[in-house]
């Protein structure tokens, strides 16, 4: 299925039909959306109500060793800020009052590409066993000791961002890496059967595809609980603001290239995408590809899949969690 990478779009339309029927096939006439408490969006079909529904905790504040070139840490700066097990144990008891579901965990990354939790496993391991929250992590480079950790604090899933290309790990992430290095990491996962959701960046490249397909092709080999497709969104104040995000098709040929590799596994957009016009086309794409969720859906994603005949089903919770929420027929 490589000419999903090389088709015109017109040229597409039935690999786009040929997806939605694999899709259709393998899952339940339903679509979920997610609104988890990262961003406030509020919809004609959905209305926030709880700020501590799920929110998301940056385990190293503000703080980021690798300063990647299309973040420069600034995704972490409208999360809650922690830095002790402590402090995060008192956060979730706080979402745990508040009716909360559960909290993605994360944090800046150290120069060699990993997120310090493992200092935070035995609270993880309070949290899942005295709080019942559902539990995330958004992790870096996974080693056996980190993997064998999470197995131990039976965390709900752990999203960690793929990369299929050296020149993107060396250029764009700053990090003395290679792609070996990420297969690795879902390896170590793998052994000790922590559920992963991996997360592929559509355009990381400074807009381009580059590593996409390698990156699928690598997360196939694993069996994934779920795959997260998110998109390349040029923020202010770094590298990138100028860089064009990727047109709402080379999107797609991302999610047709999985679906094709991955035709059981659910397959989600993510939160991380660009806003306003682009949201909605590529929103309206996905579902004629046959995505199984999407995180912050714009109306347009809403009507559309209304007019497809899906159920749609709402949660308060992260994406990754889709695995739990949609069944494969048999």
């Amino acid at each position: 299925m490589d000419q999903c990478f090389g088709l015109k779009f017109d040229e597409l339309k039935p690999l786009i039909e040929k997806a939605w029927t694999m899709t259709r096939t393998n899952f339940p006439e339903e679509v979920h959306f997610y609104f988890p408490d990262m961003v406030y969006i509020e919809t004609s079909f959905y209305r926030p109500t709880n700020v501590f529904r799920f929110p998301g905790i940056s385990i190293t504040g503000t703080v980021c060793r690798l300063q990647c070139d299309h973040c420069k840490g600034a995704l972490l700066k409208s999360m809650l800020h922690v830095t002790t097990p402590d402090a995060l144990f008192d956060v979730c008891f706080r979402v745990k009052e508040a009716g909360g579901v559960g909290c993605l965990v994360t944090g800046g990354s150290l120069e060699d590409g990993s997120v310090p939790i493992k200092k935070f496993i035995p609270v993880l391991k309070r949290i899942k066993d005295e709080l019942g929250l559902h539990v995330v992590v958004h992790t870096g480079l996974v080693d056996e000791e980190l993997a064998e950790g999470l197995a131990y604090a039976e965390i709900d899933a752990v999203m960690i961002d793929i990369v299929g290309s050296d020149e993107t790990i060396n250029g764009v992430l700053k990090l003395n890496k290679t792609v070996a290095d990420y297969e690795r990491s879902l390896k170590n996962l793998k052994k000790y059967d922590v559920p992963m959701v991996p997360h592929i960046v559509a355009g990381i490249h400074y807009g381009q595809i580059l590593g996409e397909k390698k990156a699928v092709e690598i997360v196939s080999k694993y069996r994934p609980e779920a795959l997260v497709i998110v998109a390349l969104m040029p923020l202010a104040n770094t590298p990138m603001e100028n860089v064009s995000p990727l047109s709402p098709i080379d999107v797609i040929r991302v999610i047709l290239f999985a679906r094709f590799l991955m035709p059981n596994i659910p397959i989600t957009l993510g939160c991380a995408r660009p806003r306003g016009a682009l949201r909605s086309a590529t929103d309206v794409l996905a579902l004629k590809a046959g995505v199984n969720a999407i995180a912050y859906p714009s109306e347009e994603a809403y009507k559309f899949a209304r007019r497809l005949g899906l159920n749609v089903v709402v949660h308060e919770s992260c994406c990754s969690l889709i695995y739990r929420n949609i069944a494969l027929k048999v």
